[in-house]
């Protein structure tokens, strides 16, 4: 069987968008692997929905983070208008709910206007402004993001689907993998077994069938891009790299709120962490794009990113968890009082409605228990410890053999994925890992301009 160009693992929001970029710059056998039967299922579509400005995002620290938010609010919101995508800009009100925690707004709005933010787009609200604004949030003071934006990202990843295999990408849905092997100078990955399926992919648009592999033979690839979110430094560790990571696992819930109680806020409300060292979030009121409230979330530690209920399946995960290479970060992470405080409390704030409401009051003191009325989205982040048992902030991209891994891709990930996907292709076709694809001919730019895309993220501060 002839070997792809390039496979993608990962059928999230990030493997669609390099799909995406390759299919519309290259020539060549480009697939996307994903495990599940339709793409966007897990984290991409599990999350606050909002399309995030980069007001909180340090403008040298996370420099690459920051400016491709920035640039993906613009894309984002004429993708959303041409392919008639919701798009409802509530906006955000970051908020203090300690006196301490005011000098944090300042730093947000210089943050802001330095990643490109305009000065009408971000405000300094005192505690009396809010309550004009918001009369049932009690604070000492806010930012207000005027144009954060709730947004169906599932959908976003649905629609950039369809036009990557427009453009010649293909999706191998229901490929979940088993296993990646270095064969000389290409890469097997072989495709877990599922009973009572062909190991062909029919693609409905086109009429056609792709082989996959008969089964027990593997998926030959010339290159390989991870972008397998949950499992992302499960891929890395399999072909070598990464190996002085370890990942742990954290869900967050949210809870539905009453329709009746929708009026207690009409913007999304964040708090200044706590602890924005430590993977806890403080939690959010969201205003999803569908007009449902929900609070949350809470930062639950689970043994893997597909635990959406419960604290384990099996007690044997729990131990598969803590005793997967490297263990070091692990007891790094373990030894931390600090940490084991908080995950104690997110533990309680999970079993307890109670519990995750008394969170919210502090800043929406008209919140009822009763007011939440069901459990609401779950999701489960990936989180990358390094040998000292500290969290890693960043999105982490490594060269592996054949192979590029991009880990520990967080929040804003959504926000940011077709830009910063862009900048990733254009950094793989300098470095001469994308040589063996014929690239097309110049077009117009269209309604995404590839080259501006990376201009802007690499250009000098100020």
């Amino acid at each position: 069987m002839e070997p792809w160009d390039v496979t993608i693992v990962g059928g999230g929001i990030l493997g669609t968008s390099f799909a995406y970029w390759l299919a519309t710059r290259y020539e060549g056998r480009i697939a996307v692997l994903e495990k599940e039967p339709q793409v966007a299922l897990h984290t991409s579509r599990r999350n606050t929905g909002v399309v995030h400005r980069p007001f909180y995002l340090d403008p040298v620290g996370r420099k690459v983070f920051a400016r491709s938010s920035q640039i993906a609010y613009g894309m984002w919101r004429a993708y959303a208008a041409s392919r008639g995508l919701p798009w409802v800009p509530v906006g955000t009100f970051e908020i203090a709910t300690r006196e301490d925690r005011v000098s944090h707004l300042e730093t947000y709005r210089k943050w802001g206007l330095a990643n490109g933010m305009g000065e009408d787009e971000l405000s300094l609200l005192t505690e009396g402004e809010v309550r004009a604004l918001e009369p049932n949030v009690r604070c000492h003071g806010a930012i207000w993001s005027k144009t954060d934006t709730s947004v169906d990202y599932q959908a976003f990843t649905v629609a950039l689907r369809d036009d990557a295999e427009r453009a010649g990408a293909r999706f191998l849905l229901g490929a979940d993998v088993e296993s990646i092997d270095v064969a000389g100078d290409h890469l097997e990955v072989q495709i877990a077994p599922a009973a009572g399926e062909d190991r062909v992919y029919v693609d409905p648009r086109a009429r056609i069938r792709v082989s996959v592999g008969t089964w027990g033979e593997p998926l030959r690839t010339k290159f390989l891009i991870n972008a397998a979110g949950g499992n992302a430094i499960d891929i890395a560790h399999a072909l070598g790299v990464a190996r002085e990571y370890t990942d742990l696992h954290f869900r967050g819930e949210y809870w539905e709120v009453d329709p009746a109680r929708y009026y207690l806020s009409s913007r999304n409300l964040y708090t200044v962490p706590r602890h924005p060292e430590l993977p806890f979030l403080d939690p959010h009121w969201i205003v999803r794009a569908d007009g449902r409230r929900e609070i949350g979330p809470n930062a639950v530690p689970v043994p893997g990113p597909y635990t959406y209920r419960g604290f384990f399946d099996d007690p044997a995960d729990l131990v598969h968890k803590f005793f997967e290479f490297p263990i070091g970060n692990k007891l790094a992470v373990l030894v931390n009082p600090e940490f084991i405080t908080l995950a104690t409390q997110e533990w309680a704030s999970s079993i307890s409605k109670r519990a995750m409401a008394k969170r919210v009051q502090e800043f929406l003191p008209d919140l009822r228990v009763e007011d939440l009325t069901r459990p609401g989205t779950a999701g489960v982040r990936a989180q990358v410890v390094d040998r000292h048992g500290s969290f890693i902030k960043e999105a982490i991209e490594i060269p592996g053999p054949h192979s590029f891994h991009v880990t520990n891709y967080n929040s804003p990930g959504a926000t940011g994925s077709p830009a910063y996907t862009a900048w990733i292709v254009n950094l793989l076709g300098r470095e001469g890992h994308l040589d063996h694809l014929k690239a097309k001919a110049p077009k117009p730019a269209g309604l995404w301009d590839f080259d501006a895309i990376c201009t802007a993220i690499e250009a000098p501060a100020g």
